[in-house]
């Protein structure tokens, strides 16, 4: 079945358009479409390259449409584990119209490119990111793994092309993902614990060795019986 997946993604149809093209649900389409996707990232990922000259950026960014707005909701961010990073989008022709509007430019002979920007507690509006990965990626995979990312960090893609004499122009702009801090006790947490670690070493608790369901009413007889 995933073959016809591949197929029919690469034709530009939905999970749910394939759901039904392939009488089966959507969950099914999803599950085999991952799994496919986590085994062709051994060979398809790449490691990344900080670029950290804003001052570049904000050249580029500057020097493009100030009418355009990335579109949301086109490419979809999702943490795989503590590190690592899953971005796919819909491989439309909204982004070849865009690059022919503005630009008069045949798509298909442009660089495509993934940014993902480090937004940590701060209100992104396209330039003001503290660092940035840049990485190329064919635009008709639909999909890529972005590995290597630092803990306790803000995260927000935006899939794009490299324009002659313009730089890099924003098509797509992704979610937001958190990444999990790595969690290291503090030395008082780790020295409390150890005092209650002690206190159990010193004073276990008292078991008995067997409960039984009438201990409670013998004691009560045998008290009875004393006062009685």
């Amino acid at each position: 079945m995933i073959n016809e997946i591949i197929e029919l993604r690469r034709k530009g149809l939905s999970f749910r358009k394939i759901a039904v093209e392939l009488n089966t649900t959507v969950g099914k389409v999803q599950y085999s479409w991952n799994k496919w996707m986590e085994s062709e990232n051994q060979d398809n990922s790449e490691s990344l390259h900080v670029q950290n000259n804003l001052n570049q950026e904000k050249s580029s960014v500057t020097s493009t449409p100030q009418t355009f707005v990335p579109l949301k909701g086109e490419l979809t961010a999702k943490l795989v584990t503590p590190q690592k990073m899953f971005l796919y989008w819909d491989f439309s022709e909204t982004p070849k119209k865009i690059v022919r509007l503005y630009f008069n430019q045949p798509f298909e002979e442009l660089v495509t490119v993934l940014r993902v920007y480090d937004v940590k507690d701060i209100i992104f509006n396209g330039k003001n990111a503290h660092h940035y990965y840049e990485i190329n990626v064919p635009y008709q995979n639909g999909y890529w793994f972005v590995k290597g990312l630092t803990g306790n960090r803000s995260f927000i893609a935006e899939l794009g092309v490299l324009l002659p004499g313009t730089g890099f122009f924003p098509l797509y702009r992704s979610n937001c993902i958190q990444t999990p801090a790595a969690e290291i006790p503090s030395g008082n947490e780790f020295y409390q614990d150890l005092l209650q670690f002690k206190r159990y070493e010193d004073s276990p608790p008292k078991w008995r060795s067997h409960v039984s369901t009438y201990s409670y009413y013998e004691e009560s007889t045998n008290l009875e019986n004393k006062n009685a």
